[in-house]
Formats: structure tokens, sequence, C-alpha cells
């Protein structure tokens, strides 16, 4: 494929699910596997040094030693290059299965690998991915890190190597007694080496990344801090006020958060971030706010998480922060289901108040209206683990995601005439995805009868552990419970609601 060519094909259209029909003529001309991810998309987690290219494969080691005498291997790691040789060969690496999975259902589903593809920043990185082939080394052009652990939430799917909080559960009282394996064992996560290096000691991978910032910055596209909670790290604020000092109005900034911080912590992101936007230091900043569900229900998923909290400060930074974003990354699970349409409910009001419409000039010279998006939704679906996930979840229980689609679809995103507020396609599309899934169950009754017991020595230890109550939390899933130990040969008390 020429360069002429590579250019003149990266005009796609900004629908997300029209480009990802768009990309595939323009993948296949390289090899039938080839994914841009691998190449131009990083997520790296520096709290223990591992990385991944998208957040669908598993993750890998990055060696210490090597990134000190060339940090670009934070991203560029021999397991990737591995994988590289074998996507322009037209092979598949076993990693990438989940979009192997889909696309043999046939030509006409997308899988991430095309959405991943066709998304603007691997747009800006195709010839420099072509030049780099299976072996060279490239800066990515979507970049995720974590730079520590901390954090103040210990979500019910979460785990202590990414969440101090959770550390803190385990050291106290132990791993979970699930089967086969205990979960959340400490002592696991050191036996693999992926439990996080203590804030105290110092990281050669933090160290690195600032010795490849300088190359890497000019390049990113789009640069995303998660964690732990990122609000907590200095690295974070150390990131924000590089910015200030090196404005570029052709990158997009985000952070990932539960916004339930300390208010010190929140009003001193806030205010740096108003900051950014109001001199147009960045092309967009986009804040990913972390919540599965409604209410006391919500809090119970991520728990230590102060709702109405998290509510008003995203109402506070949307106000305060001219054309700031916000997507809420719902981890669509088993325990999201009671008030799923609730959260959307909640997300399209938000929509109303912030989503703006704002006016410009045409060629003519007159004045057009145009909608401003800054309120959206992802709903990625939850695997693991299996017992909070929604394959879990009975016939009885699909009518509450059902709704919900249902409500999403009624209320679509149509531009001006909706005024730029509802659910677009891709988004409906995803839901309708996890909705799929959701039925498929699981493939044996072996693993869901485990997933159903675990379900119960899961959550039974975490309300003795955390002082929560789940059938009271979860009236909609009591019988359920009650169900399941009465099945399993466990005592059941119902708690009055």
């Amino acid at each position: 494929m020429s360069k002429k060519t590579l250019k003149d094909e990266t005009q796609l259209d900004p629908d997300p699910q029209t480009a990802a029909q768009q990309v595939i003529p323009m993948l296949d001309a390289v090899s039938p596997t080839y994914c841009k991810a691998k190449w131009l998309w990083s997520s790296i987690h520096l709290t223990n040094g591992t990385t991944n290219s998208c957040f669908l494969p598993p993750i890998h080691k990055i060696d210490p030693e090597a990134v000190l005498d060339n940090p670009k291997l934070l991203h560029n790691t021999p397991q990737k290059k591995e994988q590289r040789a074998m996507m322009l060969k037209g092979e598949k690496p076993d990693g990438c299965s989940y979009c192997w999975n889909i696309e043999k259902m046939g030509r006409e589903f997308l899988s991430d690998r095309h959405y991943r593809s066709s998304e603007p920043w691997a747009q800006q990185g195709w010839q420099d991915a072509i030049d780099a082939g299976a072996t060279g080394d490239v800066e990515p052009r979507y970049l995720e890190v974590n730079f520590n652990h901390a954090c103040n939430l210990a979500c019910s799917y979460c785990s202590p190597h990414l969440s101090s909080k959770w550390a803190e559960d385990i050291e106290r009282h132990g791993p979970y007694s699930t089967v086969p394996d205990k979960h959340n064992s400490i002592e696991y996560f050191r036996s693999i080496d992926q439990y996080p290096i203590p804030n105290r000691q110092h990281n050669p991978y933090v160290q690195a990344f600032w010795q490849w910032w300088p190359d890497l910055y000019p390049k990113l596209q789009n640069f995303r801090m998660t964690g732990g909670e990122p609000l907590m790290d200095k690295n974070t604020f150390r990131v924000l006020d590089h910015i200030i000092d090196n404005p570029r109005n052709d990158l997009e900034v985000a952070v990932t958060s539960n916004a339930s911080v300390p208010p010190k912590l929140w009003n001193n992101f806030v205010d740096k971030v108003s900051y950014i936007s109001e001199y147009k230091m960045l092309k967009r900043f986009r804040l990913f706010v972390s919540v599965d569900g409604w209410g006391k229900q919500a809090e119970y998923m991520r728990h230590g998480l102060d709702f109405e909290q998290m509510w008003d400060n995203v109402n506070n930074y949307l106000s305060k922060v001219d054309e700031g974003l916000v997507t809420f990354i719902v981890t669509f699970n088993m325990l999201s289901l009671p008030t799923i349409q609730k959260l959307m409910e909640g997300i399209l009001r938000l929509q109303r108040i912030h989503n703006v419409k704002r006016q410009r000039k045409d060629e003519n010279g007159k004045l057009v209206a145009y909608g401003y998006h800054r309120v959206f939704v992802d709903t990625p679906m939850l695997r693991y683990p299996e017992w909070q996930s929604l394959q879990l979840a009975r016939p009885e229980h699909y009518h509450w995601a059902e709704d919900c689609l249902k409500f999403m679809k009624d209320n679509p995103d149509r531009g001006r005439e909706s005024r730029w507020v509802g659910f677009k396609p891709h988004q409906i599309e995803r839901f309708d995805r996890s909705i799929e899934f959701m039925k498929q169950g699981f493939d044996t009754e072996q693993k869901l009868a485990q997933a159903e017991e675990n379900f119960i020595k899961f959550f039974t230890e975490h309300d003795w552990r955390r002082d929560t109550d789940f059938s009271a939390t979860f009236p909609e899933f009591a019988k359920y419970m009650g169900d399941l130990m009465s099945k399993y040969g466990y005592e059941y008390e119902e708690t009055d609601v």
C-alpha cells in the first residue's frame, strides 16, 4: 500500500460504525488479520511493569532493566513484536481471540479490531506502523497508563494489584474462599510478578516513562491516565502541569476517575483542567467516570463510592470546564441490571443540561446552529470474575436490559432534531451485543455451577468483610440468592427490606 493510498483512504466517516466498515479493506490490504492497535495502542501498568495492546489481550511483563536502556520497550515488547509478525502474515494471535470469535460469525459483524483501527488516532500513524513492520519501535498514538494503584474504592470486580483499598481488605482478611482458586490472593499476584511496586520503593517503569516522555509527548494523539485513582497520584498533576507549559492543540487527554475523591483533590483537578480548556491548550479533554448502576446499588458495586458526591462532581466539572467532555464507563454486569435504565435516564438528563447548541457562520456569512456533545456513555461488558458476569443472569432478569435497550432506541441522537441529545447508533449496538452475550450463558453446566456457588461465596463474604447487605441492597436478587443457597446447601436467612 503506497503512502498516497494511505493518505487518501484515511478520511473516514465520523460515525464510528460506518468508519469501522470503511477501514476493513484498508486492513485487508496489509493482511486479513491486521490490527492497528497492535502497533499504535498501548496500555502500560507502570505500577507493576505490564502492558497489552487494547484491553482484550492478556497483559504481559516488561523487562525492568531493558527499559532503562530503551524506554520505548515499555510499549514495543518482544511479545508484541512476535504478535505483529503473525498479523503481517495473516495469522491470528491467541490473545486476540475475542475479535476472532466475533468476526467468524460473519463479515457483517464488526469487532474491536475494526473499531480501534478506524479511530482518528489510528489514522495518524498508518505509515509509521507500516515502516516499523514487525521488529521496529514505534510511539503509540493512543496510550493509557496508570502510575500507581492508590485508590479510595474497592470495587467488587477489581483486585488488590489495582486498588490499595482492595489490598487492605486482603491483607486484613485473606483471599476470598472461591473455588477452585481463592480469589484475589496477594501471594498469587506476587507469584506472577504483577503485584505493584510499593510507592516508597524506586520504580524503574515510572523512571523509564519520564525518560521516554520528551519523544512520546509530541506524537501522542490520545493520552489517558487511569489507576487506581489517578487523582490520588502526583504524576497525574505533573502531566497536567506539563501540558500547561507545553500546549498541544492536536492532543486529546483523558483521566479515568471515580469522581468521588476528597474535595481538595477534586478542586485542584478541576481548576487545572479548566485553565487548560479556557486557553485552548489541548484539542480536547475528557473525563471518564466509572459507575455501573444507580444510587445504593452503584455504591455496593464500587465500595466506598459516594454516589451523590460523584454526580455533583460531574455536574461541577461540566459547569466549570469549558467544552470539557465526560464519558460514563458502565462496566455492564449482573448487578447493573436492576438500575441500568435509571442510570441511562440520568445520563440523558445530564445531556439535556450540558449538551449545548452553538452557532457559527457558514461560507455565506449566515449563522447556522450546530450541536456540541459533552456527555457520552460506553458499556463494556464484564467478563471476569464470572460470578458477576451477565452470563449468570436468568431469563427472568433479561427484561431489565431489554427495557433499557428499548429506552435507548426510543431516545436516539438525531442531531439537531433531538437537540443533540440521545444515544448514538454504536452505543446502542454495543449494548445490544452485551444482551446477546448475556443470553448465551455459560457453555457448560459445570461452569454455570461454579459461577453460581462463587456468587454465594463472594457476596456473603463481601457483606461480613465490608459491613454491607446484599439482599437489602439488591432486593430484586434476594430470591435468586436464596434459591442458589438452597441449591448448594447453604443456610439462608432472608433480610427484611
